[in-house]
């Protein structure tokens, strides 16, 4: 091919930008994801996410297998690995090796021995193929830097069956206390719901998770 055409080539070729660079700001260094980490672990925050009603909410049946994307510390684990129960399987998934150490040292310490790790990617979640009941984010959906890639990789670990749930935080938060997360949250929850069902996927139910958060669950199409 001559070089000049090449180059021409090169130039029409998609280039998918990083879309959530604000949101993944704190992420760049291993002081800014310590200080992620304890927002994680606080209690306030635990609190105001009520754990057993959303596991509740997310109807999780005994022996299911399920992937918890972008993990973090592991809140999410305990709660997952008693909802599958012994029969079941939960993969804790995440980025950052430093979250997984800590998700890790929560599932030897509470002894989730239904609870594995994962070491994922920005484009590639590394889940295993048609195995998965659920895939289940938390805070997490506004942070994929190439959402397209990662749908395509969940729809196709998930079985025919198999869901995708979404838990986020509303662009515009609604409490009275609540601040402007625009410049943080990069779609709010109808735009998620497009971007999601132009990948694949078709919406089953939303609903509130609060003043400040939604919870979207999507079937495959």
């Amino acid at each position: 091919m001559p070089k000049i055409a090449l180059i021409v080539l090169l130039c029409l070729s998609p280039c998918w930008p990083q879309v959530a660079k604000e949101a993944n700001k704190d992420y760049q260094t291993p002081e800014g994801r310590r200080r992620v980490a304890s927002t994680l672990d606080d209690p306030h925050r635990q609190e105001a996410l009520k754990a057993n009603e959303l596991i509740a909410r997310l109807g999780i049946k005994p022996s299911s297998v399920v992937a918890d994307v972008g993990t973090g510390t592991g809140f999410m684990l305990p709660y997952f690995s008693e909802a599958v129960g012994s029969a079941g399987r939960v993969i804790a998934e995440d980025i950052q090796q430093d979250f997984l150490d800590k998700a890790a040292a929560r599932i030897q310490s509470q002894h989730l021995s239904n609870v594995s790790t994962v070491l994922g990617g920005d484009k590639n979640p590394n889940l295993p193929e048609g195995q998965l009941d659920l895939v289940f984010m938390l805070d997490v959906y506004h942070h994929f830097d190439y959402p397209s890639d990662m749908l395509a990789h969940f729809s196709r670990a998930l079985k025919a069956e198999g869901r995708l749930a979404v838990a986020d935080y509303y662009r515009h938060r609604r409490g009275p206390q609540d601040g402007d997360m625009s410049g943080h949250i990069r779609a709010d929850r109808d735009e998620v719901i497009r971007e999601i069902e132009s990948n694949g996927f078709r919406l089953e139910s939303k609903s509130d998770n609060g003043s400040q958060q939604y919870l979207l669950i999507f079937a495959k199409k």
